[in-house]
């Protein structure tokens, strides 16, 4: 039964990866984690494989409408490398629990940027490099601390800093996802802990929604679903950090 919920809880995160561009890879350590009860340094190797891959296959496509901003992607990902591998070099040393407890925070941040509704980027306004700098900075470093792909917050910055369509900007984020994932991936490969049968079970349905989420971009708006999603989030964080805080304080 649990493998069934986790197996439906993957299918949605492709669908969100597909859609949004983000959102989807930030669910995916909690689904492993409590769904099918994986360690979190586990869940963490499992997540990377599963949503990088799925995150290459969405981008391409994506591609197909000519919807990915390679040059700029690749920008983005440049500037938090070192970062990258900083934050995966930094995961080996913090317990399970606090992991756990830092990505309820996350997530909760997360849901709040879904919710928030951004304007638009003018024509008009000067580019500002160092923003994107930064932005790539923190992203490289939560991929390989936490093991998520930070396409929520590489929509909002390449629309923002880079003044990149939102579609354009859906479709490259998920490039992002996949190198950010791909080089955390690298930098976990001391601890690397894959279930190749489960990854199996799960990398299917994740593409076939990512393939549905992406063709929905054609013919719907993200709007409802994004505050779906965010709401959705937020109450998953609550509950990933009440859960992991008592934990921490209790376990003496």
């Amino acid at each position: 039964m649990h493998l069934w919920l986790a197996i439906l809880l993957i299918a949605a995160m492709g669908l969100i990866l597909g859609l949004l561009g983000g959102g989807g890879s930030i669910l995916t350590v909690p689904i492993l984690v409590y769904a099918l009860g994986v360690e979190a340094h586990a869940a963490i190797s499992l997540s990377l494989i599963l949503v990088g891959s799925t995150a290459l296959v969405g981008a391409f496509l994506h591609q197909e409408a000519a919807r990915v901003a390679w040059k700029d992607g690749l920008l983005f990902v440049c500037f938090g490398l070192p970062f990258n591998f900083l934050g995966a070099s930094l995961s080996r040393h913090v317990s399970s629990k606090l992991l756990l407890l830092l990505f309820g925070v996350l997530m909760g941040i997360a849901g709040s940027a879904m919710l928030y509704k951004r304007s638009e980027p003018k024509s008009t306004d000067k580019l500002n490099i160092w923003p994107v700098v930064a932005a790539g900075a923190v992203v490289g470093f939560l991929a390989g601390f936490l093991g998520v792909g930070g396409g929520f917050m590489v929509v909002p910055s390449l629309v923002l800093f880079l003044r990149i369509p939102i579609k354009s900007a859906t479709g490259t984020s998920l490039l992002v996802i996949a190198l950010n994932s791909a080089l955390a991936l690298i930098g976990h490969r001391h601890t690397l802990k894959v279930d190749w049968l489960l990854l199996f079970e799960f990398v299917i349905p994740a593409l076939l929604t990512t393939y549905l989420g992406v063709k929905l971009t054609e013919h719907l708006s993200a709007h409802q679903l994004r505050r779906v999603f965010g709401i959705f989030v937020i109450l998953f964080g609550v509950v990933m950090v009440a859960t992991n805080l008592a934990g921490l304080i209790f376990r003496h």
